[in-house]
């Protein structure tokens, strides 16, 4: 989802444009797309070839010459498909059109810059470059307007890039170690909650307050920082505070974690594990997951979109506490809650069943269409991911602004860092105990 933060001072509840169900639709289009397309003789190839391969040793320049006209139409088929999300978001075409450019160029750019054969070697790939140029350009220069609609939609971006890495991961496996992925997160929710109002109560901190900071340290970062502050009618200023914290420290983790997993020898299922149960948003934690490896990408799926379904227990949870509680003590009325399972509904993460259809459908396809199907297939949707996921974390790089913690709370910040540190911890020791 996009999100739309006020400065503080309004009354007014933090607005959320919901990507769910645009990421189901588009990454299931694309999904069938590219199926379809094999299957009528005409293979999407041109997918394929839009991602830079390794340089020097296939020369750049003959790369550029050659697939030039699979750039523009990956950035065509990527703007038309979300272009109408971001307008019904309320930027204007023309505005998102220009931005979703400028993104894509600098996606390009960062993609070749990956694909260097000695930076390869060296682990300095196009997640690391597109978080760093990111990051820089987002602290040091003023970024348009323009930019900045495209960016918001990074949400979207990545959401759909879990539903196309439905495709590539067989059904048996999602079966197989989807209860534990589910224990661990049902844990490092619980921990980190439990942490959190402990420690915030300790500080005398206000309940709505640790449940927005609880939410965005434990189960699906901003989702669940804003989720929660609307349902328990948080102060607007509150949960931008809880946002600024989930987005810069998603940054710190997204370098710590792989290196801690490097310094620990684990594999990459536990890593992506463990990445998966510790880190703070769907973003942050892929682009971590990238870093060391596409099978960590797919454990760290597993286990973080168990963590995101959570977002509706949570919610449901803290709905009634509200209401019998905190709402009561402070003498306000419950007529405007909805129902309990109308709440339940609203927060669940749709774009998870995305990844279950998409899944169920490509292990039934390539069963019945055999090798070269699935590698065409694979292949295809592995760059549109590739796409979609240099773009996330380029927006990631670019949203984030260090200042924005200014304004927070030293108690607050405790309370983040406490609960956020015991996530990790945890989520390491569940990680190599379940995986």
């Amino acid at each position: 989802m996009s999100v739309a933060l006020g400065t503080g001072r309004s009354d007014e509840p933090v607005r959320v444009v919901r990507g769910d169900w645009w990421s189901v639709g588009i990454g299931l289009l694309l999904v069938l797309a590219v199926a379809s397309a094999y299957g009528l003789g005409i293979p999407l190839d041109v997918f394929q070839t839009s991602v830079p391969k390794p340089w020097p040793k296939t020369p750049l320049g003959l790369q550029i010459a050659h697939h030039w006209a699979a750039y523009v139409a990956t950035w065509l088929v990527l703007l038309l498909l979300t272009v109408l999300p971001a307008v019904r978001s309320g930027v204007s075409l023309g505005q998102y059109a220009l931005g979703f450019t400028v993104l894509f160029a600098a996606a390009w750019g960062v993609l070749i810059l990956g694909s260097q054969q000695i930076l390869k070697q060296d682990g300095l790939e196009y997640p690391f470059w597109a978080l760093i140029l990111g990051v820089v350009a987002g602290n040091l220069l003023r970024i348009p307007s323009s930019i900045e609609s495209a960016t918001a939609q990074s949400e979207l971006f990545i959401k759909i890039s879990i539903v196309l890495l439905g495709a590539n991961l067989p059904f048996s496996i999602v079966a197989k170690s989807g209860p534990r992925a589910f224990v661990e997160a049902a844990i490092i929710v619980a921990v980190g909650f439990a942490v959190s109002q402990v420690l915030g109560r300790w500080l005398k901190l206000d309940d709505r307050y640790l449940a927005v900071l609880g939410a965005g340290a434990s189960v699906c970062g901003v989702s669940a920082a804003i989720a929660v502050g609307n349902t328990v009618r948080a102060k607007p200023r509150q949960i931008g505070y809880v946002v600024s914290l989930v987005v810069v420290y998603g940054l710190i983790l997204i370098f710590v974690l792989p290196a801690l997993v490097h310094g620990f020898h684990l594999s990459a299922l536990k890593a992506g594990a463990w990445i998966g149960g510790s880190e703070l948003a769907d973003a942050s934690g892929a682009a971590a997951a990238q870093m060391v490896g596409d099978a960590a990408v797919k454990a760290f799926s597993l286990v973080k979109l168990s963590r995101d379904v959570l977002i509706s227990l949570v919610c449901l949870i803290f709905a009634v506490i509200a209401t019998a509680v905190w709402d009561r003590k402070a003498g306000a009325g419950d007529a405007n809650h909805p129902s309990l399972g109308a709440l339940v509904w609203d927060r669940f993460p749709k774009f998870v069943i995305a990844f279950i259809v998409a899944s169920i459908l490509s292990t039934w396809w390539q069963s019945a269409y055999g090798k070269a199907f699935a590698t065409d297939f694979t292949n295809n949707l592995n760059a549109l991911r590739t796409w979609l996921f240099t773009l996330t974390f380029l927006s990631i790089g670019l949203n984030t602004r260090f200042r924005d913690l200014r304004d927070v709370s030293g108690k607050a910040i405790a309370v983040f860092t406490v609960t956020v540190l015991v996530n990790v911890v945890v989520g390491g020791l569940l990680a190599a105990a379940l995986f």
